[in-house]
C-alpha cells in the first residue's frame, strides 16, 4: 500500500490550489475544509481548514482527541490565541467554541466523533466518564 503524500508547505503558499466544501456543522460560519483522510467506523479524521477573517464556531465536544496545527493566520478558543506554527493538542473529552480574527490555514486531526453542546448535555448522563489520570500531555499519538 502506497502512502500519501501531501506538502503542506505548499498548501500554506498556495491555499486555493486545492479544492474546499463548505464546513458549516455544528453552528461554523465562514469556514472550508479539505478532507485528506477520513475512517467513519472510527469516526478518525485528517483535514485542512481554511477560516475566513471573523469564521467561527460555536460550542462542540470532542469524544476523541482534537490536534492542530496553525500553518498561516490566527486561531482563538478558550484557552488562548494561537498563531502559525503552534500544535495545539486536546485530549478525548475536551469541549470548545473557535474564532478567527484575520483567518487562518490550520492542519487538523480528530480521533472520534464531535457533538454539538446540546447534544452533549442530553447525553451526559449515560456516558461513562473519561479516565484520564494516565494522560500527562506528552503523547503525541
Amino acid at each position: 500500500m502506497t502512502p500519501t503524500v501531501f506538502n503542506l508547505l505548499n498548501v500554506a503558499n498556495q491555499p486555493d490550489s486545492i479544492d474546499w466544501s463548505a464546513h458549516t456543522q455544528l453552528n461554523r460560519n465562514g469556514a472550508r475544509i479539505h478532507t485528506l483522510f477520513e475512517c467513519t467506523e472510527s469516526a478518525q479524521r485528517i483535514a485542512l481548514i481554511r477560516c475566513d477573517a471573523g469564521a467561527s464556531a460555536a460550542a462542540h465536544h470532542h469524544n476523541g482527541h482534537e490536534t492542530f496545527l496553525i500553518l498561516d493566520g490566527d486561531f482563538e478558543d478558550e484557552n488562548g490565541l494561537y498563531h502559525k506554527g503552534d500544535l495545539v493538542i486536546y485530549p478525548p473529552g475536551s469541549t470548545h467554541a473557535w474564532k478567527s480574527s484575520t483567518g487562518a490555514l490550520i492542519y487538523a486531526t480528530w480521533g472520534g466523533t464531535v457533538t454539538s453542546q446540546q447534544d452533549l448535555m442530553q447525553h451526559v448522563s449515560t456516558a461513562p466518564e473519561y479516565n484520564n489520570s494516565f494522560y500527562d500531555g506528552r503523547h503525541l499519538v
